[in-house]
């Protein structure tokens, strides 16, 4: 029954997973005949790091320019403990979650939608800190959930622990993170991963096509760990041939050090750095094998891209996210903490083509089953039938 749908993301400017996932979650959802809506606080001359499909209709609601300003530092002098924030609550022309969150809910009286997805924990707060929403609303977690709850920076953890239980129901990505949820809400918890919308009988191409190149597609942090790869790269033995290419951008101050790192170690003529990469799949195709050493993901979407290539792919063991994806020896590889131990999984498939082959069939075979795109969408199709008004006493 098609349906009138919102989803609210803060900010659209990154490209990373979540404005990816957000995107792609909006044009499956028009593409399948409802009707999708998109709220952001983004301004109008700020562009949008993702393409919307014409028939999905996208507000802005922009925020408010406080930073820098006496109500902007009043606000965050206040919410270093209990006391201000409760005064910020009687003095509600002050509150700047306030302010933003009764915008957020006049756009969504205009928009009159039937169900509301609201794409993270910031968004969660922003919804529902001025009342109650006029709809159920479905959180999304496009992260591994117990990050969400160890910074209380400007009591965000207290907002989020307040606001979580008003959902309707919860989303995580992958099955292991529903245990990790549920002491925070009453609400269902569903895990539906994010789709890879490639085609799923694309055929690999022959592993002796493949280029010597270790490929990483991530952001340039420290979760991802881009220092731990290189001091890896650095160890391997008899593989002049191999390249490492980084994809991927961040701030001048983290490309600058890991510029300086790989001169350090004397490998900067056999890593490169490209930038971002706005259509990963032919880079996957082409590469012989992907990294990944990050620490912690929701998902790992970069890494179900390679492994949906047919790329044999390298994580660490204990990186919740990275492991959910790869079953060491089966569809991957992972390594225990540290450079020498990744070193290690990587001389692997350096040293052994037939097993670069046979990694890489099985992890595009179980990445194509289970996440192509219409086995997700039809995922996200039930969730959200459950909470349609004809179906408002059923639960996913």
């Amino acid at each position: 029954m098609p349906a009138t749908l919102l989803i609210y993301k803060d900010y659209l400017r990154s490209g990373r997973g979540a404005d990816r996932a957000t995107a792609a979650l909006a044009n499956a959802l028009v593409a399948r005949g409802h009707t999708v809506h998109v709220l952001t606080q983004q301004r109008l001359g700020d562009p949008l790091s993702v393409t919307f499909a014409p028939a999905v209709t996208c507000h802005r609601v922009p925020s408010e320019r406080v930073r820098g300003t006496c109500l902007g530092f009043l606000n965050k002098l206040l919410l270093r403990g209990r006391l201000g924030e409760a005064i910020l609550r009687g003095l509600p022309a002050l509150d700047l979650m306030r302010r933003t969150s009764l915008r957020l809910q006049r756009a969504i009286a205009e928009i009159r939608p039937d169900l509301i997805l609201s794409s993270g924990t910031n968004e969660c707060v922003e919804l529902t800190y001025a009342g109650p929403l006029p709809v159920p609303f479905i959180q999304l977690f496009h992260v591994y959930p117990p990050v969400c709850f160890r910074h209380n920076k400007y009591r965000r953890v207290e907002r989020l622990k307040a606001a979580l239980p008003k959902a309707a129901a919860c989303q995580v990505l992958l099955p292991a993170f529903r245990d990790l949820l549920a002491p925070y809400t009453p609400a269902p918890v569903v895990a539906i991963g994010n789709a890879v919308d490639w085609p799923a009988d694309e055929p690999l191409p022959d592993p002796a096509s493949r280029e010597k190149t270790i490929v990483y597609v991530a952001y340039f942090s420290k979760d991802k760990n881009h220092l731990t790869l290189l001091d890896a790269f650095a160890r391997l033995r008899n593989a002049e041939a191999w390249t490492l290419d980084l994809y991927g951008t961040g701030t001048p101050a983290w490309e600058r050090r890991l510029r300086a790192h790989v001169e350090a170690l004397g490998i900067a003529g056999r890593v490169r750095f490209f930038g971002i990469v706005r259509t990963p799949r032919p880079v996957l195709l082409r590469a012989g094998i992907c990294a990944y050493p990050s620490s912690v993901e929701g998902f790992g979407l970069a890494l179900a891209e390679a492994m949906w290539c047919g790329l044999p792919c390298v994580g660490f063991a204990d990186a919740p996210g990275v492991n959910g994806l790869l079953a060491h020896e089966a569809n991957g590889l992972l390594a225990r903490p540290g450079a020498e131990a990744f070193a290690e999984q990587l001389q692997r498939l350096v040293d052994d083509p037939a097993l670069r082959a046979h990694l890489g069939t099985v992890a595009a075979r179980s990445t194509r089953q289970t996440y192509a795109a219409p086995r997700i969408w039809q995922q996200w199709e039930d969730v959200i039938a459950g909470f349609l008004p004809e179906n408002c006493d059923k639960t996913p």
